[in-house]
């Protein structure tokens, strides 16, 4: 008779993951006074699986914000060569070029999942991916606080898929390109934290779908075919 006490758990867990997604990609978008809003928010949470500007570098970003766009627009942007380009394209098809199949892969399922990102980059943009996470995540999290097991075990799924194929793959060499280039704290933290969120993210998911398939159909997931 544990299953009640079991769906609360991995519902709190759901739900830190659901707003460390979000943190992430907002973070990665250009910098301004709305993302030092959030970053205040959140600063001292206890629900996030990230510590990136929390603490001393909140105070620090109201005077950094100048210097903050500066640094994005060199990473990221451009108009010289990027010291960080932003795509997963560069990194896992070998060619360091954007719009290319995984791309297209990736436009793929953010259609699937009906997903308007509202970022004017390719569909590869780490804040974009990222964002992508955070809704199948939050789909997740609403299906299992509904208990819609089998609903819940197929976000599941989706969300390891996509770190595995995807996002998962590329995003430590992305962070330790940002970590070499970077100029300010910030963005050298904020790349640390999401590459070691992520992959022990990816580690989590596995060992979830696990705990599924190992469950009765009454506990989460309710995936007996016996019947």
């Amino acid at each position: 008779m544990n299953e009640q006490p079991q769906t609360d758990e991995w519902l709190a867990d759901g739900e830190a993951r659901v707003n460390t997604y979000r943190l992430l990609s907002e973070a990665f978008h250009v910098p301004d006074h709305e993302l030092l809003e959030l970053l205040e928010d959140v600063a001292g949470d206890d629900d996030l699986r990230v510590t990136v500007a929390i603490g001393g570098l909140v105070s620090e970003l109201p005077d950094e914000i100048q210097s903050l766009r500066v640094d994005y627009a060199k990473l990221f942007v451009g108009p010289r060569e990027l010291l960080a380009p932003p795509y997963g394209s560069v990194y896992l098809d070998g060619k360091g070029q954007v719009m290319t199949d995984s791309t297209m892969d990736v436009e793929r399922r953010y259609r699937q999942e009906e997903l308007d990102v509202t970022l004017d980059e390719p569909a590869d943009h780490v804040a974009a991916e990222l964002e992508f996470m955070y809704l199948l995540a939050h789909r997740e999290v609403t299906a299992l606080d509904n208990a819609e097991f089998e609903t819940a075990t197929i976000y599941l799924q989706k969300q390891q898929a996509f770190l595995g194929t995807h996002l998962g793959r590329w995003l430590p060499e992305f962070a330790d390109r940002v970590e070499e280039n970077a100029e300010t704290e910030f963005y050298r933290l904020l790349a640390r934290e999401a590459a070691t969120f992520v992959s022990a993210d990816s580690t989590r998911l596995a060992d979830r779908l696990d705990e599924v398939q190992n469950s009765s159909p009454e506990r989460i997931g309710g995936t007996d075919d016996s019947e």
